[in-house]
């Protein structure tokens, strides 16, 4: 018998993206092969064709975890799957989740297009589809580590959306290997949505885990899970927000960020061989005494250089964020794209940064309605000025 769990709508804190408080964390243990988390959505009508973005980030927290999950939408009376699914250790699934001790949430996102109307509510569903556990041994409901929960808070813990507006004619394939510094409010959620709005449907693959070095990323299994799905167009790199800046202050001494950025890419490229590679140029930052740099001038000198340097050494391209960011900081319009740590991006940073990901994706000014996300609408504008200024396109 399938055991469902119905989650409905979580804390909602901004619109459009679905958080749960860590006092909230929704947990679920003793998960079988059949068993699954339901998201539920009220929706006044939506129309045949409609197309929908779910998005999920599920952490293991003990190492007896179900392994493999298949994400299905109801749909004209039942449960279709997503087209985007992988095979692991002979199981199909649309992704695999890792061991707890590792502590690396596994985030999926996909658009699936309705073929029936729907009157009152979307679901969707992220269903167990085998019967194995991320320690090899067979899933059990009594086991004592088998849990699982849902990323809290700034994750983005799941979201469902309805787009709207005339369907895109171009698609990309996009592979995200990132930190706090992608995942904070939801960052590919929002790029997806923009893009799309701008004619670019986007199929996002994602490896997200704070606080890993270039080197750390390369070693993850969920990072090479990722890179492996292959045929990507682009590939946004992130890693910890100084690396590039160690690199530009002494590329002899730090030589091993430029190694590890580039075996990255090498991996990358094995699976992709035409993809266009980014390395991201992260914000200057106040935590830790500008990142020990001590004057955050220097500091986005620093990383400016040591993204070249990188960019070069790696014949990748250069994801000018951490060059937007300066332009709002210079301009001195008292807008704050920070969160309170002086490290992380808040709201209006995470789509300052989709803002610039987009146009480095499009290579054009925005154009039409763009989705501002609730941020009032001069701030928003003011932020799409700012990355079409960033890459040279106003």
């Amino acid at each position: 018998m399938i055991r469902i769990l119905l989650l409905g709508i979580v804390a909602q804190l901004i619109p459009g993206l679905w958080f749960t408080p860590k006092s909230e964390a929704i947990v679920r243990s003793g998960m079988v092969e059949g068993d699954a988390f339901v998201f539920s959505m009220p929706v006044e009508g939506l129309s045949k064709g409609t197309d929908v973005q779910f998005g999920i980030s599920l952490e293991n927290i003990g190492p007896a975890a179900p392994r493999h999950y298949m994400v299905e939408i109801y749909d004209g009376g039942r449960w279709v799957p997503s087209g985007d699914t992988v095979t692991s250790e002979g199981v199909t699934c649309n992704f695999v989740t890792i061991d707890s001790a590792v502590k690396h949430p596994s985030t999926f996102i996909t658009i699936f297009r309705l073929s029936s109307p729907v009157s009152d509510s979307l679901k969707v569903r992220c269903r167990v589809c085998s019967s194995l556990a991320t320690d090899g041994s067979a899933l059990s409901k009594t086991a004592e580590g088998n849990s699982v929960g849902v990323k809290p808070r700034s994750y983005v813990g799941a979201r469902i959306h309805p787009f709207t507006g005339r369907r895109p004619s171009k698609s990309k394939r996009l592979l995200l290997v990132g930190n706090s510094l992608t995942f904070y409010y939801g960052e590919p959620y929002m790029l997806q949505e923009i893009a799309w709005s701008q004619g670019l449907r986007l199929d996002i693959t994602a490896s997200l885990k704070g606080g890993r070095s270039y080197g750390q990323h390369a070693a993850l299994e969920g990072t090479r899970n990722a890179i492996a799905r292959g045929d990507f167009d682009f590939a946004f790199l992130q890693g910890w927000s100084h690396e590039p800046a160690l690199y530009g202050s002494d590329s002899t001494a730090h030589a091993d960020v430029r190694t590890s950025f580039c075996d990255l890419c090498s991996q990358v490229r094995d699976f992709s061989p035409a993809c266009r590679v980014f390395i991201e140029d992260t914000w200057a930052i106040t935590y830790g005494g500008c990142a020990g740099f001590g004057d955050i001038d220097l500091l986005d000198s620093l990383l400016r250089k040591g993204s070249a340097g990188i960019a070069a050494a790696s014949r990748s391209e250069i994801l000018s964020t951490g060059r937007a960011f300066q332009i709002v900081r210079l301009d001195g319009t008292g807008l704050n794209i920070f969160s309170s740590d002086g490290l992380h991006q808040n709201f209006a940073g995470s789509y300052l940064k989709a803002c610039v990901c987009c146009l480095t994706l499009t290579g054009k000014p925005f154009s039409g309605d763009v989705p501002d996300f609730g941020i009032p609408a001069e701030d928003a504008a003011y932020l799409r000025s700012v990355a079409e200024r960033t890459l040279g396109l106003k």
